[in-house]
């Protein structure tokens, strides 16, 4: 067993782009609707490292209140600008906001995290060329710390459209192998039947400690753990202590996926920069 180091590897990543970034320069531009401070921290974080790489970021902050269509016709905007070279909205966004409107209005040229409908439907059709930075930073994981998963069986615990769903995708892409995957939910019955054969186990949960030490074998499968959630004042992920300690090898939470998510969406805007200029 031991821990993967997401900050090691993101720099790895950071790093190994560190020529292109300086020639090309990006400019992205961050949005956020509120006064999150959690949100506004994550901004912060991405910033600090983009200024080390000769990426500009502009943050651009919209009341918490601002009307749909204002936000809209804005975001439309933005994404037509020229200086402009990626566009990202955090979320999350405020009930009024439809995150599928926005994803129609930024351009797909400058989609870093992959929402326009254009670059997601690429996922399926395996003729893309980004992807969601979080599943893709899972998949950067493995790759750096050279784990085959070709024919290997994964199980994926969650089935949202922004981890579970597009990360199914990547690891059935045959642009990386091509792994047998399982995807699991809410309305999944007798999980651990699928979980204590996985070679790969996954969790986009958003359940403190949700996975223990009874959903696995003496395997030893690699655990990944994509939840982030508070408990007791302190981030957590969906995989207990006790159950990293069965593993091969996993990410903590914090220090593991997300680290690499954030250097993931900065090679998403450096893909976007060299094939649409």
């Amino acid at each position: 067993m031991y821990q993967i180091d997401g900050k090691k590897i993101s720099n790895s990543m950071m790093e190994e782009n560190r020529e292109k970034f300086e020639k090309y320069k990006p400019k992205l531009a961050v949005i956020y609707v509120g006064d999150s401070h959690s949100t506004l921290s994550y901004i912060k974080s991405k910033s600090k490292i983009a200024q080390n790489y000769s990426i500009d970021i502009k943050i651009i902050n919209f009341d918490e209140k601002v009307p749909e269509e204002d936000f809209l016709n804005e975001i439309d905007r933005i994404s037509k600008d020229k200086d402009i070279d990626g566009v990202i909205v955090e979320k999350p966004l405020p009930q009024h906001i439809d995150i599928k409107k926005v994803s129609e209005v930024i351009d797909y040229r400058k989609d870093v995290d992959c929402i326009n409908l254009t670059n997601y439907g690429k996922l399926i059709t395996d003729d893309f060329i980004i992807a969601p930075s979080t599943p893709m930073a899972v998949i950067n994981i493995l790759k750096y710390e050279n784990i085959d998963f070709t024919g290997k069986n994964v199980s994926i615990i969650g089935r949202s459209e922004i981890v579970g769903k597009p990360l199914s995708l990547l690891f059935l892409s045959k642009k990386f192998g091509g792994a047998t995957v399982t995807v699991l939910h809410s309305k999944s019955k007798e999980i651990t039947e699928y979980t204590k054969k996985a070679d790969i186990i996954v969790t986009a949960v958003g359940k403190p400690f949700f996975l223990t030490k009874d959903y696995i074998q003496n395997n030893q499968p690699v655990l990944i753990d994509v939840g982030i959630n508070y408990f007791e004042g302190k981030i957590v992920g969906d995989i207990s202590y006790e159950t990293y300690q069965l593993s091969k090898a996993y990410t903590p939470v914090p220090g593991g996926v997300g680290p690499v998510t954030v250097s993931t969406l900065f090679k998403n805007l450096l893909i976007l920069k060299e094939n649409y200029g």
